[in-house]
């Protein structure tokens, strides 16, 4: 029986291989890829790596036959609607192929959200639940990646970081402590028909934001409110829920979890190459 894994070539999927792979023999694992030559550098591992496009249902199937443990990493397509279908036809396929445990990264907290993203992901899970394979929902909080779209790069080179008015609140986390979470469950057991709000501890906002910058940066930056200031995310946070916090995420990693100072220290290197 194997541990198979699809969109094992997207951010998020090589993080949870890789760490996969430090902890089970390649030859039990499987990454479903729907460009397989772009797995190569799996295959060398000993991956074994199956042809699984999400628009096509009968490669699917094929992919997915003999999983102990299926891991759905969520379509990255742009539309939706299409995501959602192209879900649909992944469950079926698990169905068909017999698959004994489906894995699906979620979003945290859907149930809360207004954005078309939120119903995308809860009817995918009700779907998975309809299937009557036992399941395991990975609610994945918000990429850290966020940070890059508020400015923090021009924040370093003004002293300014510009901020709409009213209280914003962010719920992170990094890709690599999701993805060491997925493992967890991957070779874990006890984790059939439960979901995990996979969200860091602890909320942060743009003031804890400009001070990390300073600290990491060697530069003193302050936070600005400006009533002409418009940014896209901010939209998205009021139809979000970002004050909610769980546990599920440090317990499951098994490692203290990245900060917004680590993640800034990661897009920076060091303050000198700002």
């Amino acid at each position: 029986m194997k541990l198979i894994i699809t969109g094992a070539t997207g951010n998020l999927g090589k993080h949870i291989l890789k760490l996969l792979l430090k902890v089970e023999s390649a030859q039990n694992i499987v990454a479903s890829l729907r460009r397989p030559e772009a797995g190569k550098a799996w295959s060398d591992l000993g991956v074994e790596v199956r042809y699984g496009d999400y628009d096509d249902p009968a490669s699917l199937e094929s992919s997915f036959y003999g999983a102990s443990k299926l891991l759905l990493i969520s379509s990255s397509h742009q539309n939706d609607e299409v995501r959602l279908q192209q879900h649909l036809r992944a469950v079926e396929a698990a169905q068909g192929a017999g698959v004994e445990h489906l894995l699906y990264t979620s979003i945290a907290r859907p149930e809360q959200g207004k954005l078309p993203l939120h119903q995308l992901h809860l009817q995918t899970e009700q779907a998975i639940k309809a299937s009557n394979i036992p399941y395991t929902f990975l609610r994945n909080a918000y990429y850290m990646d966020i940070l890059k779209f508020l400015g923090v790069r021009e924040a370093a080179e003004s002293g300014e970081l510009i901020t709409p008015p009213g209280e914003w609140v962010f719920n992170t986390a990094a890709r690599e402590d999701l993805a060491a979470a997925a493992v967890t469950i991957l070779t874990g057991k006890g984790h059939e028909n439960a979901t995990y709000e996979l969200t860091a501890p602890h909320t942060w906002n743009m003031e804890d934001l400009a001070n990390a910058l300073s600290e990491v940066t060697g530069r003193s930056v302050v936070c600005r409110t400006s009533p002409d200031y418009s940014n896209p995310v901010f939209q998205m946070l009021k139809l979000a829920d970002m004050s909610y916090v769980s546990p599920d995420l440090a317990r499951l990693a098994g490692s203290p979890l990245r900060s917004i100072k680590d993640e800034l220290r990661t897009m920076f290197g060091t303050a000198q190459r700002i």
